[in-house]
């Protein structure tokens, strides 16, 4: 019982000291898109605890930038009008221009330090509910997804994920515009499960096809920008999913879906690889996952205790920065502000993104961007040197670099987080 007094008052002890600046730099890197001077000041002040509320309080921000200009003008064509072969080209060029603004637009903004954490949960949430713009091919309703996104960043994944169902990004990239009674798209029920809640081996094709049935007549009204039901294509009848009968619609098979422990368990686990480790601690997971579902699937709870954990703070658990982190770390380290490149310079940042596999906005399927050691191998090494030595000899000037630790950025240690 002494015992267990004196670790009790040691731990207590340890977390109320200030983060040292190994810590800070830990706690950044995998919380933050890397760090400034600025920031290392302002945490070093903070204890552990401090340091993840304010995290958490940051994400509750709702402003941002100025959207790029001329998004929300989508311009559909008119009912009944047909357009050239050169009309469509502009509209496509106009949209690939649009596209390019809103990648700069979130870059700034998972820049600034403000809103990092924020951002770096709305990355996650965009890889793992996923849409391309590849697909929907329009930059306003990949916004809105974003938009969504954000506002749920840490709130409740039941309401994300009801929310995400009707989104017009997704209505469009999974084929619900297709889903309909006479012919049932399976497209959004089979990602729903295997994706985004459940994880494959936790259902049977009986459910992907009875939920598709349930999600039928679901559709976005392009003309109003909003999701619609339509009674004419749903299916009424009566379906049988996860050992529960009736005649259910979209809503009551997510509803379904959250009252299984797999889906706690499912989205801690990928959120421990994201900002923990590909080697998964089983007893942590189970039981933050427990919390989270009793929580009615609080995300910002979820995430306190991840980041509380001894595993957080395991410094030996080494993760791989995607190349968005890098780059947005690369240009934080540097002080290199987006939004004061040229068009060249933002080309070269497209250019690195897509050469590195991960173009905002792109993912390459339903199943996002794999992340972990994927984004090592013998090319992507070389990219990424390159990449960190533009940032050095192109993106500064002269007086920058002398405030700049080179060793640092060129240190292989400096793409780990």
């Amino acid at each position: 019982m002494l015992n267990k007094i004196i670790i009790g008052c040691l731990l207590y002890i340890t977390s109320s000291f200030a983060l040292s600046v190994e810590q800070t730099i830990h706690l950044l890197n995998r919380t933050s898109f890397g760090y400034s001077k600025n920031d290392l000041y302002k945490y070093s002040k903070f204890t552990k605890e401090e340091a993840i509320q304010y995290l958490i309080n940051s994400t509750k921000s709702t402003q941002i930038y100025n959207l790029p200009k001329n998004i929300e003008n989508i311009n559909f064509p008119k009912k009944g009008e047909k357009r050239s072969f050169k009309e469509k080209k502009i509209v496509r060029q106009t949209r690939k221009k649009e596209l390019k603004q809103l990648q700069i637009w979130w870059l700034n903004m998972m820049i600034d330090s403000r809103f990092s954490f924020r951002e770096k949960m709305t990355l996650f949430w965009h890889n793992h509910l996923v849409s391309s713009y590849k697909v929907v091919k329009i930059p306003y309703f990949m916004y809105l997804q974003n938009k969504l996104y954000r506002e749920e960043a840490l709130g409740h994944f039941d309401n994300l994920i009801h929310r995400s169902s009707k989104d017009l990004a997704m209505l469009i990239y999974l084929d619900s515009n297709s889903n309909k009674k006479s012919h049932p798209n399976e497209n959004y029920g089979r990602e729903l499960l295997e994706l985004f809640t459940l994880g494959e081996g936790s259902y049977t094709e009986t459910d992907v096809k009875e939920a598709a049935k349930a999600f039928t007549g679901w559709r976005v009204n392009r003309k109003k920008r909003k999701f619609v039901k339509n009674n004419k294509l749903h299916d009424f009848g009566k379906k049988h999913f996860l050992g529960q009968s009736g005649n259910f619609d979209g809503e009551d098979i997510i509803n379904i879906v959250l009252q299984q422990d797999k889906t706690s368990q499912f989205i801690i686990t990928k959120l421990y690889k994201k900002f923990i480790s590909l080697d998964i601690n089983e007893n942590l997971v189970n039981k933050i996952a427990k919390d989270f579902k009793n929580s009615s699937y609080d995300i910002s709870l979820a995430m306190r205790q991840l980041l509380l954990s001894d595993d957080f703070w395991n410094q030996r658990n080494n993760l791989i920065k995607s190349p968005v982190e890098l780059i947005v770390s690369l240009a934080k380290v540097t002080g290199v502000d987006f939004k004061n490149q040229t068009k060249i310079e933002n080309h070269f940042i497209f250019r690195s993104l897509k050469d590195l596999q991960q173009d905002l906005f792109n993912p390459p399927s339903v199943k996002g961007w794999k992340g972990g050691k994927s984004w090592i191998n013998t090319s992507s090494i070389v990219l990424r040197t390159s990449l960190i030595n533009s940032f050095i000899h192109k993106k500064l000037d002269k007086q920058k670099r002398k405030s700049v630790n080179i060793k640092v950025l060129r240190n292989t240690k400096f793409q780990l987080k």
